[in-house]
């Protein structure tokens, strides 16, 4: 059996097709299939949102461009004068991305979201010109748009490690479960009749003697 590779894909079913949540049994039209398997099993979204203990996104490279051209402009903007007022009341899910990247830079050598654009030089000090702050903050707004909406329509996800594994366990226990029915499926039919009614013959009904 080939092996089964970390990605799911999140789909949708029918009403009539929904199946328990793998994770609280609660009804649902939400399936993450895995084409390597095949394997699949039916979520709630909201366990796929912000939840690595059970499945973590697995964002495509143009997000992680967006992501990293965001980073370099909201830098610019903060260097800018009174330009940190303004924008942290309203872009704190962004704050807490990069919090969130960095913090995973720490722990592995290996980061999935890391891109060339994030390690560029920063950009050369720049004056507080309203202009160019306006102009600094509408450029981020786009790029911020971009960003969000790449993040809703993901739809690639991966299991967290024990997740995984135990999919994968059962993956395989089926695939032997199926092996040896059909290997006993196959012996039977091979084997002569009369050997199968030698094997399987009921005892007689003892014969009273007569007298």
């Amino acid at each position: 059996m080939p092996a089964m590779i970390n990605q799911y894909v999140a789909r949708k079913v029918a009403l009539k097709d929904m199946q328990p949540c793998a994770i609280c049994s609660k009804p649902s039209t939400t399936v993450l299939y895995n084409a390597s398997g095949p394997d699949w099993l039916y979520t709630c979204d909201i366990h796929l949102q912000d939840n690595p203990q059970f499945a973590s996104p697995i964002y495509s490279t143009e997000y992680n461009e967006a992501l990293g051209k965001l980073k370099l402009v909201k830098s610019k903007i903060e260097r800018l004068a009174s330009a940190k007022n303004q924008i942290g009341s309203w872009d704190g899910w962004v704050t807490k991305i990069f919090s969130k990247k960095e913090k995973q830079k720490a722990n592995s050598s290996e980061n999935r979201e890391s891109t060339t654009t994030e390690t560029a030089d920063a950009p050369p000090e720049v004056e507080g010109d309203p202009d160019t702050l306006l102009e600094t903050q509408a450029e981020y707004g786009k790029i911020l748009d971009e960003v969000a909406e790449l993040r809703r329509t993901n739809r690639k996800y991966e299991l967290a490690k024990i997740m995984f594994e135990s999919r994968v366990l059962k993956k395989r226990t089926d695939q032997l479960n199926r092996e040896r029915y059909l290997k006993e499926q196959e012996n039977y039919s091979n084997t002569d009749p009369e050997e199968l009614l030698r094997k399987h013959a009921f005892p007689s009904v003892p014969r009273q003697d007569k007298q």
